[in-house]
């Protein structure tokens, strides 16, 4: 069987999961840039600005994995 070149290939995630992937990946940049700007003030908020940027650079991912795969597993 020949594929056309004016196929556009299918992915085997659903939509949402793709949607949930890609905001995702923009809080994890807008955490890094914060991160940054609280690593670069003083203000006496910047340690737990700090502290909440770092435990949801871990969390956020994790807990995106777990909907993607969960959204994978369910929608089969």
């Amino acid at each position: 069987m020949e594929k056309k070149m004016d196929e556009e290939p299918k992915s085997s995630y659903p939509k949402g999961a793709r949607v949930m992937a890609a905001v995702g990946a923009v809080l994890l940049a807008l955490m890094y840039v914060v991160t940054l700007i609280a690593a670069l003030t003083t203000s006496p908020a910047s340690s737990g600005l700090f502290k909440a940027c770092l435990g949801g650079s871990i969390l956020l991912p994790i807990m995106l994995w777990l909907y993607i795969r969960f959204a994978k597993l369910f929608t089969k």
